[in-house]
């Protein structure tokens, strides 16, 4: 157990050792490095704030943004006045000891120099002794091998001493170009920055100068968000968070720049209150009139006064750059303020647009809702409340495409030139469905076409079966013309049938009969008397069974289009022919009952001829010719 607590602890002190000797190892930190960190630094920062201060800005943001540009431009050439001084006070500071030594130096000359002396003269000793020996009697050579081992010896002394010396003098000269190296990498840094450079140097002539400018930011926008839809206005709102995002971090990035100054100007402020106490110590100690004493206070003085000035050359533009970071700082969060309440604004404004369509649109929908009931409430005829419905649902689709239109939509100007376009090319393309669907409103007009209404359409005779947006239905009607039927099919035609020459017949609205006629070829020796009164007495006496019903009919079209029509009634003409004497009766149908009608009047005329003796059908070929009228 004693044994593993000895090897313990022996492990321990030799970790500490090495710990340690790892210390003492570690080269103390360059200065030079750290002004040039520093100024990497500040250079860094000062590009963020000039690519960020280029982008496009509206018109509040055009102060902040010139103030924050001018005073990074600031605040790296005052980063530049540090790093030149502060090289400026490290080269003095390297050259102190070299000129307080010149002695030293002068010593390390004077040793350099003895050190080749002393090689030329032991090399000229050897050179003798080698002229003595070639001509020395063989008893003597061993003294001279021996005496001249003895100056070899002394010359390779010589020889490394020579080398020390002249080693000692390169580092004293590699120290004393530290400071040169350190300003040219200043003077390198501050090449990348040309307006920098610029404004130094114009500060340096009187604020003139023809160096680079600083870069030129976007010129203002004016933005409205009023103008913007509801894109427009998400898209603003998604810009702006992400322009107080970046000057938020901008704004970070100056707090760290400040602490970065602080941390270099501290100790230089200790520095300089330090020698000013010890300048007025110095100032107020007159105990003495020792000249010595005085020489020696005369010299304190004086590299107290050099050493204050070199502080103050470093201090100065170290506080003048935290005045001017503050600044900046300030500038960056009211900036960022501005562009938060043009955020809140775009807010307010989408969510006043997103709440007036929405108002709009349960509106629109009320309404259509009351539409709907007062049609189903109020229109009884299914045809009307179809027509009634769609009208509603084409004027409630085109509110809504409206709304949302005005809602979404940015620049109405550029939405009307391009609706023209579209529309033209829309209207080019589909031109036959356009006119189908304005036609459409011809036929359910007060003078259209109704579901049951007969029509003949382009030699097609049937009855209408639906009254489409784009298309007419209509059922087929085949077979004799006193008795049509159903054939089984549905012709189609669309709507912009109306608008060509095509050939289109339709009852009058309220009238469902029409005109039929009757020819009965008689005997040449009948009484044309007889055949007058007879004939068309019987069919008078047909048509009385349905005359009230006619003659409504016939009201309800006087009134629909307000011309006078005569009132239909049977009619009888009489013509000769090859065959004799041809009877003509016209008479009205109603279209429904047209077959029953014509065989009733048929049956009556030949019953009434059978019952006339002195009216006589035409001898073989005569026949009974019924044509619709």
């Amino acid at each position: 157990m004693r044994l593993k607590l000895s090897r313990f602890f022996t492990l321990v002190a030799s970790l500490c050792v090495l710990a340690m000797i790892a210390q003492a190892a570690t080269p103390p930190a360059d200065p030079g490095d750290e002004v040039l960190k520093f100024l990497d630094h500040t250079i860094d920062w000062y590009r963020r704030n000039t690519s960020f201060c280029q982008t496009p800005a509206n018109t509040d943001e055009v102060l902040f943004r010139d103030s924050v540009q001018k005073s990074s431009l600031q605040v790296v050439c005052q980063a530049f006045d540090y790093a030149y001084a502060e090289a400026a006070m490290l080269s003095a500071t390297q050259n102190a000891p070299a000129a307080a030594g010149n002695d030293a130096q002068r010593r390390l000359a004077a040793a350099a120099a003895a050190a080749a002396r002393r090689i030329a003269q032991i090399q000229a000793d050897l050179d003798a002794l080698d002229v003595q020996a070639s001509g020395a009697a063989p008893t003597s050579q061993p003294a001279i091998a021996a005496h001249r081992d003895k100056l070899l010896a002394e010359l390779n002394l010589a020889k490394t001493r020579q080398q020390v010396v002249q080693d000692f003098a390169a580092f004293s000269s590699d120290q004393n170009a530290s400071s040169e190296t350190l300003t040219q990498k200043i003077a390198d840094l501050e090449g990348t920055v040309p307006e920098a450079a610029a404004a130094r140097v114009a500060r340096a002539q009187g604020g003139v100068s023809s160096a680079a400018p600083v870069p030129a930011a976007s010129p203002p926008q004016t933005v409205l968000p009023e103008q913007f839809g509801v894109i427009g206005l998400v898209g603003q709102l998604f810009t702006l968070s992400h322009r107080m995002g970046e000057i938020t971090q901008l704004a970070t990035q100056t707090d760290d720049l400040a602490q970065a100054n602080s941390d270099l100007r501290d100790p230089l402020r200790i520095a300089l209150m330090n020698a000013v106490h010890r300048g007025d110590v110095l100032a107020q100690n007159h105990d003495t009139d020792d000249p010595k004493a005085l020489a020696a206070e005369k010299q304190q003085l004086d590299a107290l006064t050099v050493q204050y000035k070199q502080l103050t050359d470093i201090v100065i533009p170290l506080g003048e750059q935290n005045v001017v970071i503050q600044a900046t700082h300030e500038n960056l969060i009211q900036w960022r303020l501005a562009v938060e309440r043009d955020y809140k604004n775009a807010l307010g404004l989408l969510v006043i647009r997103l709440g007036a369509m929405a108002t709009a649109l349960l509106i629109l929908l009320c309404i259509s809702k009351a539409w709907k009931e007062i049609t189903f409430r109020l229109v009884s005829d299914i045809r009307r409340r179809r027509q009634f419905l769609v009208i509603r649902r084409l004027v409630v689709g085109c509110f809504v495409i409206l709304i949302l239109l005005g809602g979404v939509v940015t620049e109405f100007g550029s939405l009307a030139t391009y609706a023209g376009l579209l529309t033209a090319g829309i209207a080019v393309a589909l031109q036959t469905v356009i006119l189908s669907g304005v036609a459409h409103f011809f036929l359910i007009g007060r003078f259209g076409v109704r579901v049951g209404d007969r029509i003949s359409i382009g030699g097609i005779t049937g009855d209408v079966i639906e009254v489409g947006l784009f298309r007419l239905y209509i059922m087929e009607l085949g077979g004799d013309h006193g008795s049509p039927q159903a054939t089984g099919r549905v012709a189609v035609f669309a709507n912009s049938v109306l608008f060509q020459p095509t050939a289109f017949f339709k009852q009058l609205p309220g009238a469902d009969y029409g005109w039929h006629e009757l020819a009965l070829t008689l005997a040449p020796d009948s009484d044309y008397r007889l055949v007058e009164t007879h004939l068309l007495k019987a069919v008078e006496q047909v048509y009385g069974d349905y005359r009230q019903s006619i003659e409504a009919q016939h009201a309800r079209v006087g009134e629909a289009v307000h011309v006078q029509i005569t009132p239909p009634h049977p009619e009888g003409r009489l013509r000769f022919v090859d065959n004799g004497l041809e009877f003509v009766v016209r008479y009205p149908v109603e279209l429904k009952r047209a077959a029953e009608i014509d065989d009733r009047i048929t049956r009556k005329l030949l019953e009434t001829i059978a019952n006339e003796p002195k009216l006589k059908l035409a001898a073989a070929g005569a026949k009974i010719r019924a044509v619709e009228a």
